[in-house]
């Protein structure tokens, strides 16, 4: 296995973390749930493990902080205030060690790649009749993010927000934060 295919499995585990403590914050009982942040010290003692793993591959692992098992308190001992400040605390850790790891393999450049061949190898067969306007194109674009399993107003934005090029302002057709990439749909009638 490659370097590079280890950080990518150790950005797997970061993002299932994270995505453990989203479900933890949404599955409470209810808004006023005053036990939806004791699994804190869960979190922070996987996220310990995971930045022991990562910090060979980081060119700066002095960014993250690492918390002493011992001295977490319990759940039960700790006031709801100190739990949401320990669950915070876990997030924000966890968050940026996403981050760093996404910066080592090049994550922004390596998942645009992937974009751009998966749109590629794809629109043609997500359009079946010869398209007569723009916006069908875009229509045909945005299916197949949506099958990609893309999550709009997260993963990908459609027609928001504004970009400067060449001097001038326009808004583009998607926009992909994450990738720090726009793109422009355009329909061509000619051959």
């Amino acid at each position: 296995m490659t370097q590079k295919d280890k950080i990518k499995r150790l950005l797997a585990n970061t993002n299932a973390l994270l995505e453990a403590m989203r479900f933890s914050i949404h599955s409470a009982v209810g808004p006023d749930d005053i036990w939806k942040y004791a699994s804190y010290k869960t979190f922070l003692i996987k996220y310990n493990r995971l930045v022991d793993l990562s910090a060979p591959f980081l060119q700066d692992p002095s960014m993250l902080d690492k918390f002493d098992a011992e001295r977490i308190p319990e759940p039960a001992s700790a006031t709801w205030p100190q739990q949401k400040q320990m669950f915070d605390w876990a997030f924000s850790n966890i968050s940026l060690l996403k981050s760093l790891l996404e910066g080592e393999i090049g994550y922004a450049d390596d998942e645009t790649q992937k974009l751009k061949e998966f749109i590629q190898g794809n629109l043609r067969r997500a359009i079946f009749e010869v398209p007569q306007k723009e916006v069908e194109v875009q229509n045909a674009v945005e299916t197949l993010l949506i099958g990609r399993g893309m999550a709009k107003g997260s993963e990908y934005d459609r027609e928001t927000g504004r970009v400067k090029t060449s001097g001038k302002e326009s808004i583009p057709d998607f926009i992909f934060r994450q990738l720090n990439l726009c793109l422009e749909v355009k329909l061509s009638k000619s051959r």
